[in-house]
C-alpha cells in the first residue's frame, strides 16, 4: 500500500493554502459558475473545466461543482 509521508502531506497542503490566498478568487467562481451552466446544458465541459483550471480552481471544487449539478455515481448492486 502507498504510504505518503507526512512531510510532503503538509508541504501540498501549505502549497494548497498558498495558492487558495493568492488567486483571484472572483475568477475561480466566475469559471465554476460556467463550468456548472455548461453541465446543466448538453455542452462541452472540458473547455470551462479548462478555464477554472487556468483560474486555480482545485480539483475538488471543480469536481464539487459538477456533483452540484449531476450528483455523485453510485454503482448499482451486481444481483
Amino acid at each position: 500500500m502507498l504510504q505518503i509521508d507526512q512531510a510532503v502531506e503538509d508541504e501540498q497542503v501549505k502549497f494548497v493554502q498558498k495558492v487558495r490566498a493568492e488567486r483571484d478568487n472572483e475568477a475561480v467562481k466566475s469559471a465554476l459558475a460556467e463550468l456548472q451552466a455548461c453541465a446543466r446544458s448538453d455542452g462541452n465541459t472540458m473547455y470551462p473545466i479548462l478555464d477554472a483550471v487556468r483560474a486555480y480552481a482545485t480539483v475538488g471544487e471543480i469536481c464539487d461543482a459538477m456533483r452540484e449539478v449531476w450528483g455523485e455515481y453510485t454503482e448499482p448492486p451486481i444481483i
